[in-house]
């Protein structure tokens, strides 16, 4: 399909556009370094997790792509991390992070600090991982504790060790990677971050832990788990292709979503399995790699600041009023983290010599279901894409379709994300915490309306480090496709498809839509199961609810697009219909059925991205309720 359609237009981005987005971001923050070499965030006066490092890293970049000034500001960072490490003072007890971005900042520099490269290393070599980390098994005794930390400490470890720089072999890594990260990975190569007996799986993190194991690999990895992570990896790799939306972004679930280090991985995991399918001699797969590496860095710059720094969650707040940023989210260090995430991405850059090849939400349609605990469903035709999440039980993943992208509209317009059952880690300036999504509504017959989005109780409380068993509570889902998986056309010319086809992708062939039905069934209030049926197509979204039980009226919830935190939304609507139009364009959900009156709810609702608005369709004495939604441009 990629091959047929021939290649993608230009889209303006080189390695130097991109270390250009590097230095905006490192020269805002080279202002608040202090005389120690540490960087300062400005909101709490303080060092923050792992900006220092995170700056010499992408600091260490600039510098060897000839940014020579930026060489003692770079350096001194390297210097303040490595005694962090050493010293034990890392700020917030967040050293595993450290090894990977003072590693590699260790190895562009040393060249141009001989002799301070010397002191660098022997403190170094006096690093004991088990001991000088917080996410060891030494430290926590705890196998449901291993989880992103340390796989990206062992990242970095990997590189220490290859500079000769540790005592100990690769052994002790391959034991950590066996045990407890290889179980995680899911047959779609995606990796599930949280305990092993019931991981919370949020998007962030399974691209952030695939992002720091490709740098491990790529830096010559060959220890006893090296193939079967290779595997894991290159497969999560091409699912993160089909996930990512016209837009370049990956799909909201979970913890840290929409903050822009997100994409930043992706921009590498990108970047980098680009770089493998040219040596391999797959150009196409080269293509879409390398045009969703630059869609990645479009989506983080998209964010900048006119002083050089990002909004790091994608909503237009002020920093300083943490609108949608998780308790743990810092300014600072979220900025210089996503800049060193993207440097590692400048430095796998594929070239370009690599011909552009669309994306898979570009061209063709299709449908991914994810395995393990993602819960999610993805749709696409071409230049649109869906997310509809399946969880009942998961009060900070709610039920429904979360999302709606569209290329050339604003990302947030669809809208691009849902509102939430508990608040969970996030923090928010303004709104009520309140589940919602585009989701089934129904009144029973006391006259209390009820929503997929409030889910199914699980019996237990919410932790939302551990997050919850999938199985509380009971209910389950049912997935089915109204099309059969297409035969790929070729080998050579339609690789996408193929191995499409061979992932749990639904593709249709020339039928310029997907059409496909979810069924929710459990102890839901009044009804036994609630079905979706989905029709999606270039120019219009259909979707009809039905409902398996005694019910006085059918209806629909629709989440409206209303603040941003800068620019607020213009929400009107009719009987039969309700419309947000936003940042030039609009949103517009119309009922088919007669006799539907559509209620607006006056409160806003949070979001991650700003506020939203509730609109909830009612027909009575319906057991089934139908409405399009059309996205478009005013």
């Amino acid at each position: 399909m990629a091959a047929e359609a021939g290649p993608a237009p230009a889209d303006g981005w080189n390695r130097e556009r991109k270390l250009a987005l590097v230095q905006q971001i490192v020269h805002a923050y080279k202002k608040v370094q202090d005389h120690d070499g540490a960087i300062i965030d400005p909101y709490s006066g303080a060092e923050r997790y792992y900006s220092t490092p995170a700056y010499a890293m992408a600091a260490a970049v600039l510098v060897d792509a000839g940014q020579l000034e930026l060489l003692d500001s770079a350096a001194a960072a390297l210097s303040h991390s490595i005694d962090a490490v050493v010293k034990g003072s890392a700020p917030d007890h967040h050293p595993d992070f450290y090894p990977v971005l003072m590693m590699r900042a260790y190895m562009l520099l040393k060249s141009h600090r001989p002799e301070q490269a010397a002191i660098w290393a022997e403190a170094l070599r006096t690093i004991d991982p088990e001991e000088d980390y917080v996410f060891t098994m030494t430290k926590m005794n705890n196998a449901n504790r291993m989880i992103n930390w340390n796989a990206i400490m062992i990242s970095g470890e990997y590189l220490r060790w290859r500079e000769q720089l540790a005592s100990v072999n690769t052994a002790w890594m391959d034991r950590y990677l066996e045990a407890y990260h290889l179980p995680r990975f899911t047959a779609l190569g995606l990796y599930q971050d949280g305990p092993l007996d019931r991981p919370n799986s949020p998007f962030s993190y399974d691209i952030a832990t695939r992002y720091h194991l490709g740098v491990m690999l790529d830096a010559g990895y060959e220890g006893a788990v090296a193939d079967a992570l290779r595997d894991r990896l290159r497969d999560g790799a091409f699912s993160s292709l089909l996930m990512l939306s016209p837009l370049g972004e990956i799909p909201p679930r979970g913890r840290s979503s929409q903050h822009q280090w997100n994409e930043a991985a992706a921009a590498y995991v990108c970047s980098l399995h680009a770089a493998l399918a040219s040596e391999a001699g797959d150009s196409v797969m080269a293509g879409a790699f390398a045009r969703a590496a630059n869609r990645c860095f479009e989506a983080v710059e998209r964010w900048l600041m006119p002083d050089g720094r990002l909004k790091i969650v994608r909503n237009e707040y002020a920093p300083e009023q943490r609108h949608g940023y998780e308790i743990y989210t810092n300014h600072t260090c979220y900025n210089l983290w996503t800049a060193a995430a993207l440097a590692h991405a400048c430095l796998r850059d594929p070239g370009e010599s690599i011909i552009p090849a669309y994306l898979p939400s570009e061209i063709g349609d299709r449908v991914l279901q994810t395995d393990g605990w993602f819960e999610t469903v993805l749709a696409s035709v071409p230049g649109q894409q869906i997310v509809l999440h399946t969880a009942l039980n998961d009060p900070y993943t709610i039920p429904g379709m979360v999302r709606i992208q569209q290329a050339g509209l604003p990302g947030l317009i669809g809208p691009s994300a849902a509102g939430h059952a508990q608040a969970g880690f996030t923090e928010f300036a303004e709104g009520v915490v309140q589940p919602l999504s585009y989701c089934p509504a129904w009144m029973t017959p006391d006259g209390v309306w009820h929503s997929l989005a409030q889910g199914i109780p699980s019996g237990s409380d919410y932790d939302r480090d551990a997050g919850i068993d999938p199985a509380c509570g009971g209910g389950s889902i049912v997935y089915e496709a109204e099309a059969p998986i297409a035969a790929a056309e070729n080998e050579s010319g339609n690789k996408l498809n193929k191995a499409m086809a061979g992932s749990g992708v639904k593709a249709v062939e020339s039928a310029g839509q997907n059409a496909f039905q979810i069924t929710w069934k459990g102890h839901f209030s009044g009804i036994s199961a609630v079905r979706g049926r989905y029709v999606q197509r270039a120019d219009e979204l259909i979707v009809t609810y039905e409902f398996e039980g005694r019910i006085e009226a059918a209806g629909a919830l629709i989440p409206l697009m209303y603040s941003d935190g800068q620019e607020q939304a213009v929400v009107t609507h009719t009987e039969r219909s309700v419309r947000t139009a936003y940042r030039g364009a609009y949103v517009e959900s119309e009922a088919c059925n007669p006799g539907v009156n559509v209620k607006l709810d006056p409160q806003a609702v949070a979001s991650r991205n700003g506020l939203l608005k509730q609109a909830r369709m009612e027909a009575y004495g319906a057991q089934q309720l139908t409405f399009t939604v059309r996205l478009g441009s005013m």
